[in-house]
């Protein structure tokens, strides 16, 4: 059986085998379990990032992409910390599918990564909760969940397209998930009609899609 957009290829048996947590694709006989059980698979753990260390440089590059080609400012930047998802779940309630958290607390303003991503999925989580750390000072605030994350999501977006993420592009084209679907492909769609700088604008003087 074969994912036509992703070119893999998968017997019946393996089809059927338990999916990847960060790929979604079909794990077959040969997986890794990390240590709050999540399954990967072999692809997947192969460029996983599983430290700090292996975090860093992606963080920097996100920081730099953000200043060089969407001109989108940092005064200053949230910490970094890596995690699992026992942590998220103790201290913020997260159970879901979630790769990164951005929190903003009284103390300091941080930025989590869930350990063992896949290295095209961590550039894309950094730029859209380092986004979140970005409206915070520029965005009207409320603003609309659906502009708020959708303009996260195509800022990441970017990125992707940037570094030549493919695979990262299109498992976010077609992620049904909402707001982040509608908010990604109306800003896509806004970007064709207003160019970069203009979704940008838009995102900070907007509160809504009206």
């Amino acid at each position: 059986m074969l994912f036509q957009e992703d070119q893999v290829a998968f017997c019946e048996r393996c089809f059927h085998s338990t999916p990847c947590w960060c790929c979604h694709l079909p794990c077959g006989p040969l997986h890794r379990r990390l240590s709050d059980e999540r399954i990967v698979c072999q692809h997947s753990y192969g460029t996983a990032l599983l430290s700090p260390r292996q975090l860093g440089p992606l963080y920097e590059g996100t920081i730099r992409f953000f200043q060089k080609q969407m001109k989108m400012r940092l005064k200053t930047r949230p910490r970094l910390k890596v995690t699992d998802q026992r942590f998220l779940l103790k201290e913020f309630g997260i159970a879901d599918h979630t790769f990164g958290l951005y929190t903003d607390s009284a103390e300091e303003e941080t930025i989590f990564i869930i350990t063992g991503i896949a290295e095209d999925r961590a550039w894309i989580t950094l730029a859209h909760e380092l986004t979140h750390f970005w409206q915070k000072r520029n965005c009207p605030n409320p603003q609309d969940l659906a502009l708020l994350e959708g303009f996260a999501e195509w800022t990441a977006y970017k990125l992707a397209e940037h570094h030549e993420l493919y695979r990262a592009m299109l498992s976010m084209r077609r992620n049904v998930a909402e707001p982040y679907h509608t908010g990604l492909h109306t800003l896509l769609a806004l970007e064709q009609k207003l160019g970069v700088q203009g979704v940008i604008q838009f995102a900070k003087t907007e509160t809504g899609w009206n």
